[in-house]
């Protein structure tokens, strides 16, 4: 263990009810890291039934989101398409926003997603979805109904696979030497880089490099041949990897950027330590900031799995009366164990609350922006990536 972090609910959890929301279970979120390959991970994975069967995160919901993905579909386009196109294949599908960029390109596309509802209404709206999970079981169903793709994806979901064996097995079977993987996850060194401490949660089981993307590639007959770091969610990753059969070049990025991992000592306990000490620091100055403007009512500001996350490791239960989110699919609902409802902003500022966390800090603006216009004159506080009080501006 090289973060010890408090025990959680499932982030995702929403709950019809306060009696609901607060009896659900508490996991424990320490982060580990293998004394063998130096990979960070969760010890304790909590049971993907548990978490996937049904969900309130879709990627249309998260500002900005489809609009970056659509310029990296584009990116992957370009060279997916001087191959004569098959079908694009999207690992952990969600809504299908991803795909339908592909499908606009005049690409066959098809998803396979493990919630029920999600898979339903994205078939719905015209996109294949096969409602499932990824495995060398359904791979090899895939295969002799489809074949090969030209292209596989996996947004932000390798990260919550449970059984990484199986997975990039599974990968690997599916492929041919034409077929490009491409891999787009959260990238831990430079998340941490800006305390996104809240990145950590239930259903992201493994927090993987640029090294850790190589040895999975050299067990699996797959080679990384490009990397790219992206600033969306705090860090990302793009890998690319190849069949090594494919005998593709390897990109100098990929030396370069395993090299500057070992620069930093990123598998070390050392390095996450340092992680530790900067987050207790934010957690303590939040409080502080808490008590110098006298916040009696206080909202916080986002819903989602990192904010859950938030609540905990920060010690917010207490201290948040509420929550507020622009979504009105979370309105009215409660939060996972610490039962706290969800309301419209604009009830938020009738209701007469005097401070809000920004809990949501990664759309931070976008927040500030919102607050403005619904007129809230109270004290705004933001916990990350440094604790401070925000400063209105005319």
């Amino acid at each position: 263990i090289v973060l010890p972090l408090a025990a959680t609910p499932l982030g995702d959890r929403l709950s019809e009810s306060r009696e609901k929301a607060c009896a659900l279970p508490k996991y424990a979120l320490d982060l580990a890291l293998c004394n063998e390959c130096g990979h960070a991970f969760l010890p304790l994975v909590v049971s993907p039934e548990e978490s996937y069967g049904d969900y309130f995160f879709e990627t249309s919901d998260s500002p900005g989101l489809s609009d970056s993905m659509r310029r990296l579909a584009e990116q992957l386009w370009q060279e997916v398409a001087k191959v004569e196109p098959r079908y694009v294949l999207d690992i952990g599908s969600n809504d299908g926003t991803w795909l339908r960029h592909f499908k606009n390109f005049g690409a066959k596309v098809l998803g396979i997603e493990p919630s029920p509802r999600h898979a339903h209404d994205a078939t719905e709206n015209g996109i294949e979805t096969i409602n499932g999970y990824f495995s060398i079981s359904s791979a090899g169903k895939i295969s002799e109904k489809y074949g090969a793709p030209s292209l596989i994806t996996a947004n932000f979901v390798t990260a919550n696979v449970p059984d990484l064996n199986n997975f990039f097995q599974a990968i690997a079977n599916l492929s041919d030497d034409d077929t490009t993987i491409a891999i787009l996850t959260g990238y831990h060194p430079d998340q941490f880089r800006v305390n996104m401490i809240d990145f950590i949660y239930h259903e992201h089981v493994s927090y993987f490099s640029c090294q850790d993307l190589i040895n999975l590639g050299e067990k699996y007959g797959l080679v990384l041949v490009n990397t790219q770091r992206i600033g969306l969610k705090g860090g990302s990753l793009q890998a690319i990897l190849r069949k090594k059969t494919a005998h593709i070049g390897i990109n100098g990025d990929v030396g370069r950027l395993a090299q500057f991992e070992d620069w930093l000592n990123i598998r070390t306990a050392n390095w996450f330590t340092d992680v530790h000490q900067q987050i207790k620091q934010a957690q303590y100055q939040t409080h502080k900031l808490l008590d110098q403007v006298g916040a009696t009512r206080v909202a916080g500001y986002g819903v989602s799995h990192s904010v859950t996350t938030l609540i905990y490791q920060f010690d917010l239960v207490d201290r948040i009366k509420v929550l507020t989110d622009d979504n009105p699919r979370r309105q009215g609902k409660f939060a996972p164990g610490s039962g706290l409802g969800v309301v419209s902003p604009q009830k938020m500022v009738d209701d007469g609350f005097d401070t809000v966390i920004i809990m949501a800090w990664q759309h931070d603006g976008l927040i500030k922006k919102r607050l403005k216009e619904i007129n809230f004159d109270g004290s705004i506080v933001q916990p990350l990536p440094r604790a401070s009080l925000v400063e209105r501006k005319s």
